[in-house]
């Protein structure tokens, strides 16, 4: 039997183990439905998974499939899609939809949804609100005994460890009020805090008094992450694959309502780690135009884990940037199983080429090809982020980015090159193309590795009338099965105006110097 998959840390990086080697999980995830039908899997899914290269796809497990009668377990679509993606040669990360899916509970079984037991939260104007209220015992409870058969089912068969991961829950919250005003809810918020949180931020007092403005949002943290704790505990005990949770975030700075309540934010991860220790990772569902600073926050907390993202024209400059700049775990799209189907820009909205959807031509050729450079540089990745010699960078609103080194000034500028690229202003980005993103590893003193997508990199003194700086030559490196191979040397135009383009590329330049 192959070992158990695991968190390994190393000094400031968390490395995610599979089969005791690193394991950098670059796939996506499926769309909601995709799994509830193994037919479907087989004839639209996979078809398309396998343009794509990835090594690693997340998929639902779901609870009213699992259990669809009170104590009874079906293990079907769970074992198909394990022995799929055995047949396939690729990893699998289940989420489990349980007693929340985006802040509500539309995948609990029919027991759970038409038992007035398994009260609902409720809102600020008494309307209940479609989703368990985290403070009822005999839902999570239930919940906790069905995630528990799950970890234990695939301790006893998934023998060959398919599955790397597991995330509980999806999405945890409350949608659109401050916090659940249910009864059960009401009893507890008017109360005394507990002592565990009084310790925790040395106060005392109600919700009210004690916490002030961020009353309701650390209840709701305090209430999810005990129920969500519990049933991670459980599961965890049986069969201890690594666990992880995601959460939403749009937007930054982000107002009451724009995400569920009392998720595992930034901000109420002090609660979450206190209360649900058998988490390993919070990661963000990142679909925010501010994308570097979200990461900035999660990775602050822990190793990155990007189990949602966009899948557009720019996800590819954002694997390649994410990869660089953290010491990710998972870059995972969602819906990949549409990307690798490209619609029309005049279909976009109307999603008729499938019901997949889809992404803009090309968007899935791209991605496809930044996992193939990933792949191959992850090891030098790794080494350069222990060390200090890469530089991450991401174009957002900016027309350039700059890296001070000892001695020199690596210059970005983002766009499709040309002369006003060779010359270090911004290049033109023309409609619909990418943004710029990607890295650069400094190999040796004057010698540096860049790969990215639509950019132009120059290396300039950084000190004014000291000496000047000249390319001495730039090579293209072509990712092939048996790894990197020199490609031509770029000189003439080549060198003076042709930027790295559209597509995910890899150069070396060197450079030497005159006084």
């Amino acid at each position: 039997m192959k070992p158990i998959p695991y968190l390994k840390q190393e000094g400031k990086q968390t490395t995610l183990m599979v089969d005791n080697a690193p394991f950098l999980i670059l796939g996506g995830e499926l769309h909601n439905s995709s799994g509830s039908d193994l037919n479907y899997m087989e004839e639209h899914v996979w078809p398309g998974l396998r343009k794509l290269g990835g090594n690693c796809y997340l998929t639902p497990v779901y609870w009213e499939c699992m259990e669809p009668e009170r104590g009874k377990y079906d293990f079907t679509l769970v074992d198909g899609v394990i022995a799929q993606a055995r047949r396939e040669g690729v990893r699998l990360v289940l989420l489990w939809f349980g007693l929340w899916k985006n802040g509500g509970s539309s995948y609990t079984p029919a027991w759970v949804k038409t038992n007035s037991d398994y009260f609902y939260m409720c809102g600020m104007d008494g309307r209940m609100v479609e989703s368990v209220s985290p403070f009822c015992e005999d839902a999570v409870k239930a919940d906790q005994e069905a995630f528990s058969r799950l970890m234990e089912h695939l301790r006893d068969t998934d023998e060959e460890r398919t599955v790397i991961m597991v995330q509980v829950e999806n999405e945890t919250g409350i949608w659109g009020h401050p916090r659940d005003y249910c009864k059960a809810a009401d009893r507890l918020f008017y109360q005394e805090i507990p002592g565990e949180m009084a310790e925790l931020y040395g106060t005392c007092g109600t919700w009210e008094e004690a916490f002030g403005l961020n009353a309701c949002d650390y209840f709701m943290a305090w209430g999810l992450s005990r129920a969500v704790g519990r049933i991670a505990e459980a599961g965890k005990k049986i069969y201890g694959l690594p666990l992880f949770m995601n959460c939403v975030a749009i937007g930054l700075p982000l107002r009451a309502g724009q995400v569920p309540g009392g998720g595992p934010l930034p901000r109420v991860h002090k609660i979450w780690r206190r209360f649900a220790p058998a988490i390993d990772l919070y990661g963000p569902d990142l679909y925010s135009p501010f994308y570097k600073e979200a990461c900035d926050d999660f990775a602050a907390a822990n190793a990155l884990i990007i189990p949602e993202t966009a899948q557009d024209k720019d996800t590819a400059s954002k694997a390649l940037y994410t990869v660089a700049a953290y010491h990710t775990v998972c870059f995972s799209p969602f819906g990949i199983d549409g990307m690798m189907m490209p619609i029309s820009e005049n279909d976009l909205l109307a999603q008729t080429n499938s019901d997949l959807g889809g992404s803009p031509a090309g968007a899935g050729e791209r991605l496809a090809k930044a996992y193939r450079i990933l792949h191959v540089l992850w090891e030098e990745i790794r080494e350069a982020q222990k060390n200090g010699r890469i530089y991450a960078f991401l174009q957002q609103n900016e027309p350039r980015a700059e890296f001070l080194l000892k001695d020199y000034v690596i210059d970005v500028s983002f766009g499709d090159g040309g002369i006003s690229g060779h010359l270090g202003q911004p290049g033109h980005r023309k409609e619909g193309a990418p943004i710029g993103g990607g890295f650069i590893i400094r190999k040796e003193e004057d010698r540096f590795l860049v790969c990215g997508i639509s950019c132009n990199v120059q290396v300039k003194p950084r000190y004014a009338g000291r000496e000047h700086v000249f390319i001495l030559d730039k090579r293209e490196l072509l990712c092939t099965t048996n790894g990197l191979v020199l490609g031509r040397i770029l000189n003439g135009d080549e060198r003076n105006y042709m930027a790295i383009g559209e597509e995910p590329s890899i150069q070396e330049i060197a450079f030497y110097h005159r006084f």
